[in-house]
């Protein structure tokens, strides 16, 4: 069932190439178009059928199309919101993929506003520490979360619209304020990235390749693009540093611990991190 005419795709490397993939395959779209900025990587989504066509002007892309999704990194969102927002025909969707969603949502609920464009933050919970479109799968939302974070000016109707939208490619959608969803995912996302680049940069050059299964597992995460995370955690500061904050007040707890060799307790912390790591 076919939700828009056009769709216009900032971004198309695993989450956005995903979406792309989705989108044909359950006939969401007459068109998907894809921006590009290499001849390379168009020939790439059209060849694989991630797009239909491909455009290299950002305000051609993007004029005429119902929705436009943003799925570059969290700060090339902030830097062509303007130039997006004003390129596009009044009454259309205009959604993002960021992983923080505060500082997206109060400044593209703005810029929409003033131009009478419906935006809607959203934030699928899927991919991996690859990326690229290279590793673009069209059944990667399937059963995966998806936050909708709209605020207080957010159009009803649009909401419904993109909450029906990430249903049909397979997402459990998950309406959540845009601060709750940043607090919440400095926890359970944006930390564990932390921790694993602190890991991984821990250990000497020398030790590494004696590295097994622990390791490679634990810091798999730090294999994720640079720029995206050190995007992430400038806008998501503040939360960030409280996750930290606690993390290492946990650390130091254990350290207490084997420090005065008290068997008992660390017997009861690791079996509690066992007990919650099983029931995620």
């Amino acid at each position: 069932m076919k939700l828009f005419n056009k769709i216009t795709i900032i971004g198309v490397g695993l989450i956005g190439g995903s979406i792309g993939l989705a989108v044909k395959n359950k006939k969401l779209a007459k068109q998907v178009t894809g921006f590009f900025r290499r001849k390379q990587s168009a020939q790439k989504a059209i060849r694989n059928k991630i797009v239909d066509c491909a455009s290299f002007d950002l305000t051609q892309a993007v004029k005429d199309t119902d929705l436009v999704i943003l799925a570059t990194p969290v700060e090339a969102i902030k830097n062509i919101s303007r130039r997006v927002v004003n390129s596009m025909k009044p009454g259309a969707i205009l959604i993002d993929v960021g992983s923080t969603k505060k500082e997206i949502v109060g400044l593209l609920g703005k810029l929409a506003e003033k131009r009478d464009i419906c935006f809607v933050g959203t934030h699928p919970l899927a991919g991996s520490e690859k990326s690229g479109l290279a590793f673009a799968k069209k059944n990667l939302f399937i059963q995966a979360i998806c936050f909708i974070t709209p605020d207080k000016g957010t159009n009803k109707e649009a909401i419904l619209k993109i909450e029906r939208f990430w249903k049909q490619l397979g997402a459990k959608v998950v309406l959540i304020n845009p601060a709750i969803h940043d607090h919440i995912l400095a926890q359970v996302s944006h930390l564990p990235h932390m921790i694993a680049f602190a890991l991984i940069n821990s250990v000497p050059d020398n030790h590494l390749k004696f590295s097994g299964s622990g390791l490679q597992d634990t810091t798999r995460l730090a294999s994720s693009p640079a720029d995206i995370w050190r995007d992430i955690a400038l806008s998501n500061r503040k939360e960030i540093l409280l996750s930290i904050k606690n993390f290492k007040e946990n650390l130091i707890y254990l350290e207490g611990l084997i420090n005065r060799k008290e068997s008992r307790k660390l017997t009861h912390y690791f079996t509690k991190a066992k007990n919650r790591r099983d029931n995620l």
